[in-house]
């Protein structure tokens, strides 16, 4: 019965209902626009820390991770085959990808440039870290003598893509090695060490320079990103001599404390809208008891408690902002169907194109968002009403009459 009057209350007073559902309109809207675009946001920051460095995570030996050793190859995996085919056979992993560091001295024939190398398997890697900034050329792919460079490295060197480059290295035996290379790409990561440090030179040419196949790291390419820690624990349990490490441990200081500022950014914001709808509702509702007096005192007089009258305001608000939340969410719905493309922003820290970023609609968060906007109307609905209902009954009468 109180739902049907409540109903009641809002078709009847369209012009009242309309001012307070566009106050709460407009703050819904605002808190699923803020909780989709972030979302989009982290999908996004989450995509790029994994297909242009790390993967989904790492595989090395236990105790490797954040240790210095005098002799770092000792504690390398040392016979990766069998290891490597187990772990494509698992049926979380897209694709793995070993991968060995050494450090090398690089030269064009004139200018010597010390740098960090890294060996992979460009063949493999190039379809799934397709994210790497490049400012010319492009990936090692199956090039047997390519090499790529960071662009600070490259400067250095005067080189460009075409040019050839020669690398020496300590074996592991501490004798002295080199190989020549071609300039198949020059990327661009942002951090100045990182760009004028680092290079990627095929596997096979990595263990030719160190004269060993031992294999630093295995790095793992999931097919749901979310099935990391099944994995890791079908690692940990099948090999207790190694430990996996998620993106957000191996790259903490952009993958996990980016995602972590994000969402911290995306809280005040959050907390900043909640108390803009509970200013708009408390102002909009403290207005209606002022206009609604004399009704309230012909239903505290018609047997009504407070809590009677109270929860019929309060049946009416959320009935507004249900109305108003469904209106938010259908606009959030079209823009996110006419900007599939997402919205284009400059370039972040780090990379050197612009970053599109789409609405990303979720279920638990449009619920939690529109929650949010409901919590906070009731809440200053309640706040602004109750001292109004529990007024007596005569002077409600009286001041409106």
């Amino acid at each position: 019965m109180q739902l049907k009057n409540a109903w009641r209350n809002v078709t009847r007073h369209q012009r009242r209902s309309l001012v307070a559902g566009s106050a709460l309109a407009a703050g819904a809207f605002g808190l699923l626009f803020l909780q989709s675009f972030f979302a989009g946001l982290f999908g996004v920051h989450a995509e790029n820390t994994i297909h242009s460095r790390y993967g989904h995570g790492q595989i090395t030996t236990k105790g490797y991770w954040g240790q210095a050793f005098e002799k770092p190859s000792d504690h390398w995996i040392g016979s990766p085959d069998a290891l490597i085919r187990n772990l494509r056979a698992m049926p979380e992993v897209s694709e793995v990808f070993p991968r060995v560091q050494f450090f090398g001295l690089l030269t064009n024939g004139t200018i010597n440039i010390a740098g960090r190398g890294q060996g992979i398997v460009g063949g493999i890697e190039a379809p799934f870290f397709n994210k790497m900034n490049f400012v010319a050329g492009g990936p090692l792919k199956d090039r047997t003598d390519g090499i790529v460079l960071g662009i600070g490295m490259a400067k250095a060197l005067s080189v460009n893509v075409g040019d050839r480059v020669t690398v020496l290295a300590q074996t592991e035996q501490g004798t002295l090695n080199a190989i020549d290379t071609v300039c198949t790409g020059i990327f661009h990561v942002g951090m100045k060490e990182a760009d004028d440090m680092l290079f990627q030179v095929q596997l096979d040419q990595a263990h030719i320079l160190m004269q060993s196949h031992k294999i630093e790291s295995i790095s793992i390419g999931l097919k749901d990103g979310d099935s990391w820690d099944k994995f890791e624990q079908k690692v940990v349990s099948k090999y207790p001599e190694l430990e996996a490490l998620s993106v957000f441990v191996v790259d903490q200081a952009w993958a996990d404390n980016g995602r972590k500022f994000l969402a911290a950014l995306l809280h005040v914001f959050q907390l900043i809208l909640a108390g803009m709808i509970l200013l708009a509702v408390y102002g909009s509702s403290s207005q209606v008891v002022v206009e609604r007096r004399r009704e309230i005192g012909m239903l505290r007089a018609n047997g009504e408690t407070p809590r009677d009258v109270l929860s019929l305001f309060l049946t009416e608000n959320a009935l507004i902002a249900l109305g108003a939340s469904t209106l938010a969410l259908t606009l959030i719905l079209i823009i996110q169907q006419l900007m599939s493309d997402g919205f284009m922003l400059p370039p972040t820290p780090g990379t050197n194109r612009e970053l599109p970023v789409p609405l990303d609609v979720r279920s638990l968060d449009a619920i939690g968002s529109i929650g949010l906007a409901v919590g906070a109307s009731l809440l200053a609905c309640w706040s602004a009403t109750w001292q109004g209902v529990r007024s007596r009954i005569v002077d409600a009468m009286r001041t409106a009459t």
